[in-house]
């Protein structure tokens, strides 16, 4: 950590950008009201499953990771009768905390039963109709399951915004 930084702060991190591979002719059918029926290569689809939307995506996790730093700091003196000893200390705790982000490439499918994210490191697979909330930005969209929320960096986050509201 140099002055520089520890004067202004260090700077925040870029958001990814994630390049394109939805067909322009997909995109404006999507923005302009109407699903389009793609057909994956990677992705079996169950009876009456219709896939809407393909295009590559970025996960992010963040995870916390605590640590405990402990020590012992005392002394021992001779006791009055042989053999005793009189030890005196404390222990001194620290905990640490270190955030660790990992980011995830992949493929974004959005069908009309369920929205599966496909990646070597971590993917998901989850039904459409368990999507408790999803909070849409200009380049990504965060899917609240439960208590998960994957925060999805994509090329266009409008374009999955809108996926979602037909879908509904």
């Amino acid at each position: 950590m140099g002055f520089f930084d520890w004067l202004f702060g260090t700077p925040k991190p870029a958001t990814p950008n994630v390049q394109s591979i939805l067909p322009d002719i997909a995109k404006n059918e999507i923005m302009n009201g109407r699903l389009p029926h793609i057909n994956p290569d990677k992705l079996f689809l169950k009876r009456g499953e219709i896939c809407h939307y393909a295009d590559k995506a970025m996960l992010e996790v963040t995870k916390t990771k605590k640590t405990i730093n402990s020590r012992h700091v005392g002394h021992s003196v001779p006791g009055l009768l042989k053999g005793n000893r009189w030890n005196m200390g404390r222990t001194v705790s620290s905990i640490d905390e270190a955030v660790e982000v990992n980011e995830y490439k992949g493929i974004l499918y959005i069908t009309n039963k369920r929205i599966v994210f496909n990646s070597k490191g971590m993917g998901f697979d989850k039904q459409f109709q368990y999507l408790s909330a999803f909070n849409p930005y200009a380049n990504g969209i965060e899917l609240q399951y439960g208590a998960t929320i994957y925060r999805l960096f994509v090329p266009d986050g409008n374009v999955v915004y809108r996926v979602i509201q037909m879908l509904q």
